[in-house]
């Protein structure tokens, strides 16, 4: 496999099983090497700039089925270390397989090994040269050339997390979502520290979000006292629509804060996707049409993509039928008028009937969401096939 080279040295001791293990372990990181390779491609752009001779490289990591899937378009995810493409890749791949659950596939962009653009950074916090190429130059071309859809995301570790809360607070629009890890703020570096309050004040009110983490070792001791000064700077100052989260990574090595961080940053944006709103929350109980419209709003301002209300408006469903049977299946019969061509609408009126003992008309429901979901994974064909099994032997029981 190109670009990879392995070194295997054998030590015997009175515990053989260790040679065992480091095959295995030699044998499955070179597994996970070339699934990550076959899974994505990876390409490179050339960018042009005055104060450097040779033109910057970045890589462009493109998700599995991009080539295939070409009405498809995507999330962008921005790292400014090199070494971000390998771990950002593979941690990708594994989170956006199983139906893009909880990682939308995601095109990823850094810095080719060897690129000097991070010489215009401006470490006083008075200028923004490379924040401007970034904006002027580098996003432009990538959007001109692949198939972005507008969300974007920024992520950065140490002095990269410095450029990513710079980014935030002098260019807030180049992004939605920032994730900062560990970043250099001592002796105000940047500026972050004597100008957040004020910038962030200047925000405008379109929605984003930020990830600010850090752990507790030798590497960050000197930082400790600017993370709290950031962290109430955020507490009294952060607009509104910033949703804004802290992570102290306490009992963690310091390596490993880049990938715990980016997970819990990726959970936390998508959420909205994902799972939803609870069926209590204020915009669920004022029924499915707020609903729906909370999901406008957020496709239109907070995403820029379509993101579907199902979710909620099935956990608003089975929410009512533990109290009202009638609004319950009220709620799942809209379901299935609004999206019926959904295997899981006709489903969750299938189950919802099932829960009344109504096993017939589960039955029934099950059947339209087993033909609907010809078109879909595998796991979820099996899954409504289970289902409508299960109805058919309660149903048969019951007569």
């Amino acid at each position: 496999m190109q670009g990879i080279e392995v070194t295997t040295n054998f030590i015997y001791s009175k515990e053989t099983n260790m040679l065992k293990i480091s095959s295995l372990i030699v044998i499955a990181l070179l597994f996970f090497s070339f699934t990550v390779r076959a899974a994505s491609t990876q390409e490179q752009i050339e960018i042009t700039h005055p104060k450097f001779k040779e033109p910057l490289v970045f890589n462009i990591s493109l998700p599995s089925g991009y080539a295939q899937n070409k009405d498809k378009s995507y999330v962008m995810m921005f790292d400014f270390h090199p070494n971000s493409d390998t771990y950002l890749r593979g941690m990708h791949d594994w989170m956006s397989h199983n139906g893009e659950w909880p990682w939308l596939q995601t095109i990823m962009v850094t810095p080719a090994a060897g690129n000097r653009v991070g010489i215009l950074f401006d470490e006083t916090g008075k200028t923004t040269p490379l924040l401007d190429f970034f904006e002027e130059k580098l996003f432009p071309e990538v959007e001109k050339r692949y198939r972005t859809n507008g969300f974007k995301i920024m992520s950065g570790f140490r002095g990269n997390g410095t450029l990513v809360l710079s980014t935030l607070i002098n260019k807030p629009d180049m992004f939605n979502a920032y994730i900062t890890i560990s970043p250099e703020l001592k002796n105000d570096h940047a500026g972050i520290l004597s100008t957040a309050s004020k910038k962030l004040a200047k925000h405008n009110d379109k929605p984003r979000f930020l990830l600010f983490s850090h752990g507790t070792n030798i590497k960050e001791a000197h930082q400790m006292a600017s993370y709290s000064q950031l962290n109430a700077i955020l507490k009294k100052h952060a607009p509104s629509n910033l949703d804004w989260h802290y992570k102290h990574f306490d009992s963690n090595y310091f390596m490993s804060l880049p990938l715990l961080s980016v997970i819990m940053g990726i959970e936390k944006i998508f959420d909205d996707i994902h799972n939803g709103l609870a069926p209590e929350s204020e915009v669920s109980q004022k029924g499915v049409e707020a609903i729906i419209q909370h999901y406008k709003y957020l496709s239109q301002q907070k995403y820029g993509f379509e993101v579907s209300p199902k979710n909620s408006i099935n956990a608003l469903g089975f929410y009512l039928l533990n109290s009202s049977q009638q609004e319950g299946l009220k709620v799942f019969t809209e379901m299935v008028q609004r999206y019926p061509k959904d295997a899981y609408s006709h489903h969750h009126l299938a189950n919802a009937h099932a829960k009344l003992g109504d096993y017939e008309s589960a039955v029934k429901h099950q059947k339209d969401a087993v033909k609907l979901a010809d078109n879909m994974l595998t796991w979820h064909k099996k899954r409504h096939r289970r289902f409508l099994e299960d109805y058919l032997s309660k149903n048969n029981a019951s007569e």
